[in-house]
């Protein structure tokens, strides 16, 4: 789906591993762009809590996870934090047929 910014908008469950596209906003900044992770919750506004902690950052990290992040912020990512490859299928590494 694509967002009022012409962002794509992904819906997510929980086990999804995503990555953040932007730095969260507010006076205090916790989760940068960059990092990944997986869903651990999926809220009822659409918001996503990520943990961190194993993936992106140590497991001991002082920084286990982030709660609320909007969806237009991340993007689904592979085991190593990747970004997925956009406008192709899942089988065969094929483009699709618009």
């Amino acid at each position: 789906m694509t967002g009022h910014d012409g962002d794509d908008i992904y819906f997510y469950e929980q086990g999804d591993l995503v990555r953040l596209k932007r730095d969260e906003d507010g006076p205090l900044v916790t989760a940068y762009a960059g990092d990944w992770g997986r869903v651990m919750r999926v809220n009822p506004d659409g918001s996503l809590d990520i943990k961190f902690a194993g993936y992106s950052r140590a497991k001991d990290a002082d920084m286990v996870r982030a709660v609320a992040v909007s969806r237009s912020r991340v993007e689904p990512c592979d085991l190593q934090g990747r970004p997925l490859l956009r406008g192709r299928a899942a089988v065969w590494d094929t483009r699709r047929s618009l």
